[in-house]
């Protein structure tokens, strides 16, 4: 069994940041041979604490794409009905993050799209799949202050993960 370590932190703090970083690398960085090293992070992947690796896009090819925040309220609480709009939402490309939220209303959405014309026609066909939504609400995004995926250190350092034996 094994804990999640200070070595273990340093390498889910080095991979989001340089996630193309080489075997050799990362094993020279975390200041271990490259089997060790290479164990300790396939543990990782298995645990299901690293669960992809990708690209992100530059900014400035987004910079034609138009952000809006959509907060969605459905008609109905029934059972079923949460399942059928999760399930339905998952068919719109147009819809990067899906958040099921409490509070007055049930979910927001985080919606790219290329103009306020292409944000209406989603809307038409979110609304013709009659999926149950009662009303929604828009904001478009202006000016992004921060938007990260990048987990802090000092968070990872405080996850249950730390005190949990990983495989």
């Amino acid at each position: 069994m094994h804990k999640l370590d200070e070595r273990d932190i340093q390498i889910l703090v080095i991979l989001q940041e340089e996630g193309r970083i080489t075997k050799t690398a990362l094993a020279e960085k975390l200041n271990l041979s490259l089997t060790p090293s290479w164990d300790r992070l396939q543990r990782l992947e298995e645990a299901g604490i690293i669960e992809s690796y990708g690209a992100r896009l530059s900014s400035s090819f987004l910079d034609n794409f138009h952000l809006v925040i959509t907060e969605v309220e459905l008609e109905s609480h029934k059972q079923g009905q949460f399942a059928r709009f999760e399930e339905a939402i998952l068919g719109f490309d147009e819809v990067l993050s899906c958040w099921s939220v409490g509070g007055g209303l049930d979910y927001i959405l985080k919606v790219l799209v290329k103009d306020v014309n292409d944000y209406q026609e989603f809307i038409k066909r979110v609304l013709k799949a009659d999926i149950g939504m009662r009303r929604y609400f828009s904001y478009a995004v202006l000016n992004k202050i921060k938007d990260t995926d990048v987990i802090p250190e000092g968070l990872i350092k405080k996850s249950d993960l730390v005190k949990r034996n990983l495989t």
